[in-house]
């Protein structure tokens, strides 16, 4: 039985009382995520030869609504038959391993700061962790989160790739922008030393509230934001925070005419909410991180029949909240481009919201559990020597030794549970369609801290020597260039009495 924690919903009722919580905001795009977990598990328990031969692979889903507290519970839920109602107290002989769970391994949460909570609580039973989107450095330490592994690169690497992107198109000033959270904290922080060590000039750094975007007075704190970006100097500026709160700084943005360059990290460089903002192509450039990006084998016609096959709890949720599910679930404007991205209800249209970043990596964490799975129990092409009799402890130690290439992909976890997975960068191209980008692929970045992005465009960035924003400046006469406090770069000062500047050439 493989767990999965999937916040299908964004949000929550959440205050600053205490009571009964409840979800809002249907999220496409992680609905069709648990189907890809779904997808591949059966396809497993389907291949021929098979890989766990008279042995099937069970799923049990939960979703968050990214929610610590519901994660929590949800997580409880997984390891239910360890409970013992009549033992509150830790007894003399207190044993650090729980009983023996069900749920052997759990794919998820999304966020760094859910799984972290979940991967406290998964340990006490060595029960296999693997995130899917979860990059906080946090996380790789080993000491506190022993079982949690992941299919996505740690943000140490991202932190260094945006560096480099930046120290490659010879931007000398930058803004971050994070929140005050597990994710985007840590990652602002390591951010900050890096380019210092690169004699790049940070304007200033930025930390919103976590989950800013639930709290309407912090709105008031992202129009200064905005405000203070536009009277910056900086080159490019990084939004290093969760899709949520990027859609209200760039919704502000859009507000207020802001045009600057935008560096995306891998929460939001493929969203679908933010390339489809109304406005939003004029907010300028856009470029952004995943990890490598891949198609999931056959996914596409099993969303295709998706309506058609069996039903499920989320299916129906997913249903019932649809507009309108006349004739056969059609797509019902004109412009079926258009329609595809903002209806939802035809499997066709829903075909377009499939990601290849983190889908991909739930794919991969199922296989690597199967391949887990199959070396502990001893499997051939015809049977398992070994019965299904085994702790979560055991599972473990098998699928950290996987290595394995799916699909071109090589997957295989270090001493910290990370993969060698390489990174997408992308640019948002507006060329092709008039309201919503096409997120090319425009180089890679490999762990090896390689960055390869097409020369034309290094030198067209690099021939950008004298910008608004790039401190390129020349005073008139009776002024000089000077470096005013927290600032990065020098400002035309008039010159103090008894001093002259001297004639331009």
């Amino acid at each position: 039985m493989i767990g999965g924690l999937f916040p299908v919903h964004e949000q929550t009722n959440r205050t600053r009382e205490p009571g009964p919580l409840s979800c809002s905001g249907f999220d496409v795009q992680m609905f069709l995520r648990t189907q890809v977990m779904i997808h591949a598990i059966r396809e497993i328990n389907q291949r021929v030869p098979r890989v766990l031969p008279n042995v099937s692979i069970g799923y049990d889903i939960y979703d968050t609504c990214g929610d610590v507290s519901l994660a929590i519970r949800a997580t409880l839920q997984l390891l239910r038959n360890q409970s013992d109602t009549r033992s509150c107290l830790v007894p003399e002989q207190f044993q650090t391993v729980l009983p023996e769970p069900k749920t052997k391994a759990v794919i998820g949460e999304s966020s760094s700061e859910v799984s972290i909570a979940v991967a406290r609580v998964l340990a006490l039973s060595s029960v296999t962790q693997i995130g899917y989107a979860a990059t906080s450095q946090v996380l790789s330490r080993k000491l506190k989160f022993p079982t949690f592994l992941r299919t996505t690169p740690s943000d140490k690497h991202q932190t260094k790739a945006i560096v480099d992107l930046v120290v490659k198109f010879n931007w000398k000033t930058v803004i971050v922008v994070g929140s005050d959270d597990e994710y985007g904290r840590y990652g602002s922080d390591n951010l900050e030393d890096l380019f210092k060590a690169e004699g790049i000039c940070v304007e200033f750094i930025e930390i919103l509230p976590g989950n800013f975007y639930l709290n309407n007075s912090t709105h008031v704190d992202v129009t200064e934001l905005i405000h203070r970006i536009n009277e910056s100097s900086a080159e490019a500026v990084i939004l290093f925070t969760w899709e949520s709160n990027v859609a209200v700084i760039l919704e502000a943005a859009i507000q207020h005419g802001l045009n600057r360059t935008w560096i995306a990290t891998n929460t939001w460089s493929t969203s679908q909410t933010i390339s489809t903002l109304p406005g939003i192509e004029g907010v300028g450039e856009v470029f952004g991180f995943v990890s490598k990006r891949n198609e999931v084998p056959g996914f596409k016609d099993y969303v295709l029949s998706i309506f058609n096959g069996p039903s499920n709890s989320i299916l129906q949720h997913y249903l019932a909240d649809c507009p309108d599910l006349s004739d056969e679930f059609s797509c019902l404007q004109e412009n079926r481009e258009r329609d595809c991205s903002t209806t939802y209800n035809h499997a066709s249209c829903l075909t377009n919201h499939i990601d290849q970043d983190m889908s991909y990596n739930i794919y991969l964490a199922v296989e690597v559990i199967a391949l887990g799975l199959r070396s502990l129990l001893k499997c051939d092409a015809h049977h398992c020597k070994r019965s299904t009799d085994f702790t979560a402890l055991e599972l473990f130690t098998e699928i950290k030794k996987v290595n394995h290439t799916f699909n071109n992909t090589q997957i295989f976890f270090d001493s910290n549970g990370d993969p060698r997975i390489e990174y997408d960068i992308l640019y948002w191209n507006w060329k092709k369609y008039k309201h919503y980008p096409q997120m090319e692929t425009i180089g890679v970045y490999n762990l090896d801290e390689i960055i390869q992005v097409p020369d034309d465009l290094v030198e067209r960035m690099c021939n950008v020597t004298v910008t608004d924003f790039n401190c390129s400046k020349t005073c008139e006469h009776g002024h000089e260039l000077k470096i005013l406090e927290k600032c990065c770069c020098h400002y035309c000062i008039q010159c103090a009495d008894g001093e002259f500047s001297p004639k331009k050439g």
